[in-house]
């Protein structure tokens, strides 16, 4: 099978390697659902209320709607009750009990809140107990919260819990909304066996695999199909093809990326139609990473082999990605700085350093970079406890403690605070 061989002058930097990553993703097409559906679904369209809310002057709390500001009122009519269409009106001096949600009647500027009388005072007359509230007291007004034609959500918003419930106030009962972005998922190598198979000589266990599929979960995507392939071209044109001729629209390849000599991944997927962008980024670890447009639109990742590249790689670039093709508005990871808590050696001229980091926020609002040691990129144990990547620059030499430095939090520990 014909290698093909990327161009080292052509490698991007990790920030050129985004750009053109981003630049091939378009959201997908849409649909509008019911509401009850849309759990987790990117808004297409931004939503008006079709209504002012609340859509007429309610009461907050049980008490009495009354009429100017007086120690005493007199009773004008029967409570009133939520979903009532009293046609009681007040004058000044006189009240009628009320109940959370009801509207207040006209000529009413104020509600007493049942807990601040002393009940009926008979012949028709209710007392306080405490000073009249001021006029508005205990009042929700019309439009108060949200007024007719006001955008309620935009396009490229997620719809959250909160806002499936103002979609519903707002009238939004089937919203236009992106489908959904499932990525099919790809491990390789003949020397990877299952989490439930003992390891024989020279084998390792599959940690590649659930790693994906908890990354992608977490941020609230959908897995497609997953699979394992051996190192064999036959094989993997067989399971890719398959893959490429499915509903998923990004496909995720772990391992076979690089320049060994059984390192087919990228010249199978090449004979099958994908043209790469890149192949190779100047960072480490995870300078394999590849990134291709399949010829029918399938987005698609050559990850590294090692699980720790992988889980970097996922978070920098796999992750931002399946955001903008789910039509999110927020897909760039935010910026931040912090200073590291001790010198860190091994600075490179020709590459970024990802380091993995454990971002502690200070009482002062600055950040502090703690970073583990580590044997490798395969040291997925020393990615316990972290949850950010910090950027470490090319350059010569030591990079001393309390130097400032960029880093992106993790998305499975920020959620959408990690991204701007």
């Amino acid at each position: 099978m014909n290698r093909t061989m990327p161009d080292a002058n052509l490698i991007p930097t990790p920030d050129r390697a985004l750009a053109i990553i981003l630049e091939h993703v378009v959201p997908g097409e849409t649909e509008s659902l019911p509401l009850e559906s849309c759990q987790g679904r990117v808004l297409a369209r931004s939503v008006r209320s079709d209504i002012d809310m609340p859509p007429f002057d309610r009461s907050a709390m049980d008490g009495f709607a009354a009429s100017g500001e007086h120690s005493e009122y007199r009773l004008a009519g029967d409570p009133i009750l939520a979903g009532d269409a009293s046609d009681t009106a007040l004058t000044d001096g006189s009240a009628v009990g009320i109940m959370t949600g009801a509207p207040v009647p006209p000529g009413a500027d104020r509600v007493v809140i049942v807990e601040h009388t002393g009940g009926y005072a008979g012949n028709g007359v209710v007392r306080l107990t405490t000073d009249p509230p001021p006029s508005g007291a205990n009042i929700c007004f019309r439009g108060e919260d949200i007024e007719r034609g006001q955008v309620v959500a935009e396009k490229g918003e997620a719809i959250t819990p909160q806002i499936s419930g103002i979609l519903a106030m707002a009238g939004a009962a089937t919203p236009e909304v992106y489908t959904r972005t499932v990525p099919a998922l790809v491990t390789t190598g003949a020397e990877v066996v299952g989490a439930a198979e003992l390891p024989g000589a020279a084998q390792v266990r599959n940690a590649n695999l659930p790693l994906m599929q908890s990354v992608c979960r977490a941020s609230g995507f959908e897995v497609g199909r997953v699979t394992h392939v051996i190192d064999d071209p036959d094989q993997l044109e067989s399971a890719l093809a398959g893959l490429m001729k499915g509903p998923e629209d990004v496909l995720l390849v772990a391992g076979g990326v690089s320049m060994g000599t059984h390192d087919y991944v990228p010249s199978v997927l090449e004979s099958l139609g994908v043209e790469f962008r890149f192949r190779g980024v100047r960072q480490k670890p995870g300078k394999p990473l590849s990134f291709g447009v399949h010829s029918a639109g399938c987005l698609v990742f050559g990850l590294p082999g090692n699980p720790v590249s992988v889980l970097v790689c996922m978070e920098e670039y796999v992750l931002p990605a399946l955001r903008k093709r789910s039509g999110m508005s927020s897909f760039r990871k935010r910026e931040l700085h912090g200073s590291l808590e001790s010198g860190r050696a091994g600075r490179r001229r020709d590459r970024t350093r990802l380091l993995r980091a454990t971002a502690v926020a200070l009482p002062d609002g600055s950040w502090q970079l703690r970073i583990p040691g580590s044997s490798g990129s395969g040291d997925l144990m020393s990615t316990r406890d972290i949850n950010s990547v910090a950027i470490l620059p090319p350059g010569e030499g030591h990079c001393a403690a309390g130097s400032e430095i960029r880093f992106h939090l993790f998305a499975s520990a920020a959620g959408e605070l990690a991204y701007e």
